[in-house]
């Protein structure tokens, strides 16, 4: 790893050290390695990080969605009731 002396503006440099501060990066370097990485390269692809493959995660999906349809057939699933899911998450949320 090379260093390199670099100037940064104030609201720049700002902006790193709340992320450090925070606990998000390590180290300002850390910080600084991931932004230049994520603007010049792009961010890592969700497959790679986790190490499956786009065929894998949509095989999965396939299956998973295939054993929801088979339950709703056969039954086993209680119909969603949208608003006693949102006044139940408020009273979870209000106390």
């Amino acid at each position: 790893m090379r260093r390199h002396n670099i100037t940064l503006s104030e609201p720049v440099s700002e902006m790193v050290q709340a992320q450090v501060k925070h606990g998000r990066y390590k180290d300002f370097s850390a910080a600084l390695q991931d932004a230049a990485w994520n603007f010049f390269i792009g961010p890592p692809s969700p497959y790679e990080e986790y190490g499956v493959t786009n065929a894998e995660v949509e095989s999965a999906a396939e299956r998973d969605l295939a054993a929801i349809r088979k339950d709703r057939k056969a039954g086993r699933l209680k119909p969603w009731k949208h608003g006693l899911c949102l006044f139940i998450y408020a009273r979870k949320s209000w106390g």
